[in-house]
């Protein structure tokens, strides 16, 4: 579970946010106090104005002042009229700012955990759910009302431009009358004492909330992802009941969250009304006994009026602060999780420039089990068995290494220790002679091209999903689908290479998803490409090529291959043979035809398609 922190850690973590927008937070600042202050002279001077109209008024009538001693006096009323529109101006601008800045928030933060979640490993996706991911990056991160981003700014500002009314106010009213001042503050202390007696349903109400979005989205996920198995099964029924069931439990948890909010601020507002009516009771018995004036009365009034929404305002934000810090830690949760990848750019980091060999020194891995007792913040790891074990292996520049095993025997584990998205748990991986440990990582990784098994399409043009973003000329765009044994079929295509494909590429072939991924992984002119077991969507004929224009292509790119098909390990200068997480052999294809038993097997015609990989 996310840890829980006292509210001063909340305040500190807003105002480290607020440092790295230091000049848009003084802007909102001096705006603040500007239309606060703005909106606290407007009564006084309405008074100034009405006492002055009435008094020049008697005064004209009895003959005590001129016609140009009262225009005079006029002129003076005009001005200040005049600059009393200065108010409803900054009052236009200051909303405005504050909805920029909310979004500015929402946008900063967002790249802010994206980024952070991008640096993770593989451990870190086996704790948190991609639906929950998406989760706290999406819903914890509205700029919607008592969001967090709204909290950072609009939430915030406002209590503060509530905060400095409401003291003007008190000042103001205080000097006009005391009395009526101490009647109007009387609903403030009962309104403090419910909220702090609420505080902690309300929080925990905001927490079941945030989860349940979360798990309404781990659901959706999974449905959309595992579609055609749902449809297979004829299990569309039960998956709808099973939705239904958690936006239900979602429904609860929100309705009583804002039932809580509500019955709160229902609350509040008839105890600001009731002080509304001693107020206009007690005011209006000093006017008509003559101990308070029109104006006065007219502005005291007023100046009530204003603090009535601004009360509301404060503890809105401290039930946003209440929601946002539920937001809050389950983001931190994110950036403090140590399952993170050593991609420091540092002086203390080497950097190469070419891969000339990867060397295996005893080299073990085991995965964290994915258990539903495994949660965020576990100090304890749940370990599965040893997926690889003492594993020692050289792979020279220019090298072609097929690996072949059983399933489950270790082959993607030891292709994904290849590419570094995975580190050992024990023993030491080197490239160039150098500890993997004290090289940059984007250095290595910039001269891998890996395709992973089941490609990952995005919902883009097929140029732009082979090029992957990266500033590659057309011309090798083109000959990379060439070499994939894709580019006749992309001319089939309506809009040829600027053809839209839907999302996971649900409109083109498998093999055509393989064979653009394998494009892909060529645009980026790898050194060493790592391949797992991509050619099963290939006939023998396309493989061929695809080898054949390989080799033409790049006569020094480095392959290691995952593969079931004898054909395409005979192929390779050198075969890994894998079983039960280690090497049981390596050699020729002639070599391991002759003297490993579970090769053997892969050779025989009847062998089935489960001892091939």
């Amino acid at each position: 579970m996310a840890t829980k922190h006292p509210k001063i850690y909340y305040v500190k973590w807003i105002a480290k946010q607020y440092k790295m927008h230091w000049k848009f937070v003084l802007l909102l600042v001096a705006l603040t106090v500007i239309t606060a202050v703005l909106t606290v002279v407007f009564p006084i001077l309405l008074k100034h104005i009405i006492d002055s109209i009435t008094n020049n008024l008697s005064l004209f009538e009895s003959g005590k002042i001129t016609v140009p001693e009262a225009e005079s006096e006029r002129n003076k009323q005009l001005l200040i009229l005049l600059f009393m529109g200065l108010g409803p101006i900054f009052n236009g601008i200051y909303p405005w700012l504050r909805h920029k800045g909310n979004v500015t928030f929402e946008t900063f933060l967002r790249d802010s955990f994206f980024a952070s979640i991008l640096k993770k490993n593989s451990n870190f996706f086996l704790k948190f759910r991609t639906g929950d991911l998406s989760a706290r990056l999406i819903h914890d991160l509205s700029s919607q009302f008592q969001g967090l981003p709204w909290l950072c700014c609009s939430g915030i500002f406002r209590a503060f431009n509530s905060t400095i009314l409401i003291i003007f106010c008190l000042a103001a009213m205080s000097m006009l009358n005391l009395k009526l001042t101490l009647i109007a503050c009387i609903p403030l202390p009962i309104t403090l004492g419910i909220f702090m007696l609420l505080d902690k349903n309300i929080s925990e109400s905001f927490k079941k909330v945030h989860d349940g979005v979360s798990e309404g989205n781990d659901f959706l996920e999974a449905a959309y992802s595992g579609i055609k198995i749902i449809k297979s099964f004829n299990s569309q029924n039960a998956q709808s009941a099973e939705y239904g069931k958690i936006l239900s439990r979602r429904i609860e948890y929100e309705t009583r969250a804002e039932s809580l909010f509500g019955n709160f601020m229902t609350l509040f507002e008839f105890l600001n009304y009731v002080g509304e009516i001693f107020i206009l009771l007690f005011g209006g018995i000093m006017v008509i006994k003559g101990e308070m004036s029109i104006g006065t009365y007219y502005a005291f009034f007023s100046y009530l009026g204003m603090i009535i929404f601004p009360l509301m305002d404060i503890p809105s934000m401290f039930v946003s602060l209440n929601e946002s810090s539920i937001s809050i830690d389950r983001l931190e949760a994110i950036n403090e999780d140590p399952s993170h990848e050593s991609i420091s750019e540092g002086t203390d980091r080497e950097r190469i420039n070419t891969i000339d060999s990867i060397v295996f020194k005893n080299v073990s891995f085991e995965f964290l089990k994915p258990s539903d007792a495994l949660k965020e913040g576990d100090e304890k790891e749940a370990k599965a068995p040893f997926s690889l074990k003492n594993i020692n292996l050289t792979i020279k520049r220019g090298e072609k290494v097929a690996i072949v095993g059983q399933i489950g025997s270790g082959k993607t584990t030891l292709l994904n220790l290849i590419a570094q998205m995975l580190l050992p748990k024990n023993g030491e991986i080197f490239v160039n002679g150098i500890n993997a440990n004290r090289i940059a990582l984007s250095s290595i990784r910039d001269k891998i091209g890996y395709i992973q098994q089941e490609p990952l399409i995005f919902s883009e043009t097929v140029k732009n999903n082979i090029s992957f973003w990266r500033d590659i000329p057309d011309e090798k765009v083109y000959l990379c689908a060439s070499i994939a044994q894709l580019d006749k079929e992309i001319k089939l295509f309506e809009h040829g290479f600027d053809e839209e494909i839907g999302q996971r590429g649900v409109n083109i072939s498998g093999g055509q998803r393989q064979r653009l991924s394998i494009a892909r992984a060529l645009a980026g002119s790898p050194e060493l490409l790592l391949t797992d077991d991509i050619t099963a969507s290939l006939d023998s004929e396309n493989e061929q090529k695809l080898w054949n224009d390989l080799n033409r292509e790049y006569p020094h790119l480095t392959c290691v291959v995952i593969t079931h098909r004898i054909s395409t390990a005979a192929m390779a200068d050198r075969i890994i043979v894998l079983k039960d997480g280690t090497i049981v052999s390596e050699g020729t294809h002639s070599d391991l035809k002759n003297n490993c038993g579970v090769y053997q097997n892969l050779s025989n015609p009847d062998a089935k398609y489960d001892d091939i990989i």
